[in-house]
């Protein structure tokens, strides 16, 4: 039997047992610290897997659940020569955990060098974002990379190819940019198309991570981009990534909600003063929203966000949803432009109140209460709102022309 060893690794976080137990026995909290995507079933002989965008991946089967004090499981990673285990230990004292990570059973040969070295770096980078997760609710893995400062629209398809007469089949379109960040000032604009950043061709939306991965703020990478099918080159800085403030109360919370709705809500009523429900309903072209629609598409996102919050609280998936045009118009077509502009701000009224009657436990979460806010802070929906601005002001502009 060939040699093996154990690589121990351990880490004090300023947080409950209950806390970091969670974290790895859920798959939505494994993915907020740990992997990119996971699945835990948490009980003896229950999945474990967790794969990472870079393409690497893990699976094995959990042996050992002792709730708040030890986990345990297989583990058997890409092109790695054999399996190992995992050993976690709980200990807590005053309400600050310790974390011990065994990690047994890898091999001391020479087909072992890199899988020890990828092992060691992967779980001292994992615990490090572990404590800054649960302790901060900020994820290194995005908090510490940079940003470009645009909002990504759709990926290049067969249709956007025909629409924009692009001479290549792959990028990715953009609704706008961040204002005072690195793509305004290198001058990019919504309807853009970045082909790839700093060499890295981006074929699909982690294809942005995997660009940035080993950027930081303040570098500046090339950009190379089409704008009414032209090729464009420029020099872009990378900008730093603006970070969430958590608040201390769910009132709180709901009160700095309540006024970035307020605020973004002046700004859309300015955007439809003196438009008419006819003006609102015609369309660009065939395939295109018009202004009723995107409010439509505004009030369904402003749902799904109802059913999303209950998902953080419950530690469930959220789930997405498709932009189909058949719904927006259905929503559209049941209420009057004034109506359609009312019943978005009913939902988000619903977010408001919803968020001021958050238990105390999800508040007192931060690794939870991190992904609600980042939701609802002026970098979640209020800018999800906002690039939808410009589609809006295109479909008034075309309508009022026809």
């Amino acid at each position: 039997m060939s040699e093996t060893r154990t690589l121990e690794f351990s880490q004090t976080v300023d947080a409950p047992a209950k806390q970091v137990y969670q974290a790895f026995v859920s798959s939505v909290a494994l993915e907020s610290w740990f992997a990119d995507s996971a699945e835990a079933d948490a009980r003896k002989g229950g999945r474990f897997y967790a794969w990472w965008n870079e393409g690497y991946y893990a699976s094995g089967l959990f042996t050992k659940l002792k709730e708040n004090k030890r986990i345990a499981f297989t583990w058997l990673g890409l092109d790695e020569p054999a399996p190992s285990k995992v050993n976690i230990t709980l200990s807590e004292e005053d309400g600050t955990t310790r974390v011990t990570v065994k990690h047994k059973g890898v091999g001391k040969g020479g087909d072992w060098k890199e899988t020890y070295q990828q092992m060691t770096d992967g779980w001292e980078n994992a615990l490090a974002n572990l404590k800054s997760v649960l302790e901060t609710g900020y994820d290194k893995r995005f908090y510490d990379r940079p940003m470009l400062g645009v909002l990504p629209d759709a990926m290049v398809d067969e249709k956007l190819v025909k629409e924009l007469d692009l001479p290549v089949e792959t990028g990715a379109k953009i609704s706008d940019v961040v204002a005072g960040m690195g793509a305004e000032a290198a001058g990019l604009q919504g309807d853009d198309v970045i082909f790839s950043i700093g060499g890295h061709e981006l074929k699909t939306f982690p294809d942005f991570s995997l660009a940035l991965a080993d950027k930081k703020a303040g570098d500046v990478v090339e950009v190379i981009f089409y704008r009414a099918g032209e090729e464009q080159t420029v020099d872009m800085e990378l900008s730093g990534r603006p970070k969430p403030e958590l608040s201390a109360s769910a009132k709180n919370l709901a009160e700095r909600t309540a006024r970035v709705y307020e605020q973004v809500n002046k700004e859309l009523d300015g955007l439809f003063e003196g438009v008419s429900d006819e003006e609102a309903s015609l369309r660009p072209g065939k395939e295109e929203w018009s202004a009723k629609e995107v409010l439509a598409h505004l009030i369904y996102s402003e749902r799904w966000l109802h059913l999303a919050i209950t998902c953080f609280i419950g530690n469930f998936r959220t789930g997405g949803f498709s932009n189909d045009l058949g719904m927006h118009a259905a929503i559209a077509s049941a209420y009057s432009l004034d109506e359609l502009i009312a019943e978005l701000k009913r939902c988000e009224a619903i977010t408001v109140a919803a968020i001021e009657a958050l238990p105390e436990e999800f508040v007192a979460d931060k690794r939870r209460l991190m992904i609600l806010v980042s939701n609802v802070d002026e970098q979640g929906f209020a800018l999800h709102t906002r690039g939808h601005f410009p589609q809006i002001e295109a479909a008034l502009k075309a309508a009022r022309k026809g």
